[in-house]
């Protein structure tokens, strides 16, 4: 993301999460490439691994194109089901865009949750790409525990688009399909690690569909660390969530 903008290829500051096509498929050979380039350096093991709606895309790749590539997978709070997005209505909203959008009332670039400047900076407001940005305490709480260069990562909030969300959708349908047909996703063993704390997904959802994924699991319940279980507000977390990874690790023989 951050090497797009340096690069003037965002066109719309709202479009962090954004897919114009509504379909992880356009992901396929961008991660087929990305595997071409890591196996020139002939590694030992090469392990999969993805965060939150990263695992959508990691997913849908392996179904369509398999797990050859990999020894293993790590999945940190995988994106598996829609979560904590606001109610029944708006989960609802975000699993029918499809629909929506045959009715003509939304297409793929349609932004649902665009921020609005508060009223006490009205006269004051951010603009970024010509749109009118907010700053988010969410993003801001971790920047200030984990500092990153902020073209990387944005600190104001970003709306989900409804590409994005028929994409994510898609997939998750896609898996259901399969763990319904009693297909697995792999047979290569995969580490999924959430906790209890995780107040974007539903901890017990994401366990649940991780058995979706194959027999291969292994899972790992944490309590206190936040989505990114790496970026918690505790050190003591965080180092926790990196030892229970490394012990997985070590167990597999991969480290």
């Amino acid at each position: 993301n951050g090497h797009c903008r340096e690069r003037g290829w965002v066109s719309d500051a709202h479009f962090n999460s954004h897919n114009k096509y509504g379909d992880f498929n356009t992901y396929l050979n961008d991660i087929s490439g990305a595997l071409e380039l890591i196996g020139v350096d002939k590694y030992e093991h090469i392990m999969g691994y993805a965060h939150s709606t990263g695992a959508p895309v990691l997913i849908n790749y392996l179904m369509e194109r398999g797990d050859e590539a990999f020894d293993a997978f790590i999945f940190n709070s995988p994106f598996l089901d829609w979560g904590f997005v606001g109610g029944d209505m708006v989960e609802f909203v975000l699993e029918h865009t499809s629909m929506f959008e045959r009715m003509g009332a939304m297409d793929n670039d349609t932004k649902m949750g665009v921020a609005t400047t508060p009223e006490e900076f009205k006269d004051t407001p951010i603009t970024y790409l010509n749109e009118e940005i907010v700053m988010c305490d969410w993003a801001s709480k971790f920047w200030s525990l984990y500092y990153w260069d902020w073209p990387m990562r944005p600190l104001y909030k970003v709306p989900v688009t409804v590409g994005f969300a028929t994409g994510v959708t898609g997939v998750h349908s896609k898996l259901e399909a399969h763990a319904k047909q009693r297909k697995a996703v792999t047979s290569k063993p995969f580490l999924c690690i959430t906790s209890r704390g995780d107040d974007v997904l539903k901890a017990n959802e994401t366990l649940s569909r991780a058995d979706w994924i194959g027999p291969g699991r292994w899972e790992v319940e944490l309590n206190d660390n936040g989505h990114d279980i790496f970026l918690s507000q505790d050190e003591g977390d965080t180092d926790m969530a990196i030892e229970m990874v490394l012990v997985w690790m070590k167990r597999m023989k991969f480290t």
